[in-house]
């Protein structure tokens, strides 16, 4: 025959102590303190919080107004290049315009076309070259009394 013994485990006395923790910082009053087998702990140093909220909420701040300045800067580069487009366009318009004027300028002014308009007025050419007069600077002050 077997004989069953019943056991009981006891938890381990080191374990407990290490997760009890006291927050109201009276350590001479806790009626565990006297008590055999407990260990006093001192209350748990604070821990500090990484992240405050008003961290946060300048951080969200500054991040919204830094994309309002960034979206306000790209509207203003797109604004400019569509002034630059057509300023592009209002010159091209431009120089095409002088252009045509220099072309009719050029139709105008050749020889071909103002020899007929001549030929039409009845005027003709020459038929012999001119003569070149020379004047003398001397004779012409003496006369005019300068």
């Amino acid at each position: 025959m077997a004989i069953l013994a019943r056991t009981t485990i006891l938890p381990d006395a080191s374990a407990e102590p290490q997760d009890r923790q006291i927050y109201n910082g009276d350590v001479a009053t806790d009626p565990q303190a006297t008590a055999l087998g407990y260990v006093v702990r001192l209350n748990k140093k604070a821990e500090k919080r990484k992240h405050s909220t008003f961290n946060i909420v300048g951080a969200l701040f500054l991040l919204a107004v830094v994309s309002l300045l960034y979206t306000s800067n790209v509207i203003a580069v797109n604004q400019l290049a569509k002034e630059v487009n057509d300023l592009t366009n209002r010159y091209n318009v431009i120089v095409s315009a002088n252009e045509v004027l220099k072309a009719e300028i050029n139709r105008k002014s050749s020889l071909d076309r103002i020899g007929a308009l001549a030929t039409g007025l009845g005027m003709t050419n020459p038929k012999e070259a001119p003569v070149w007069i020379e004047i003398d600077r001397d004779k012409v002050d003496e006369l005019t009394g300068k």
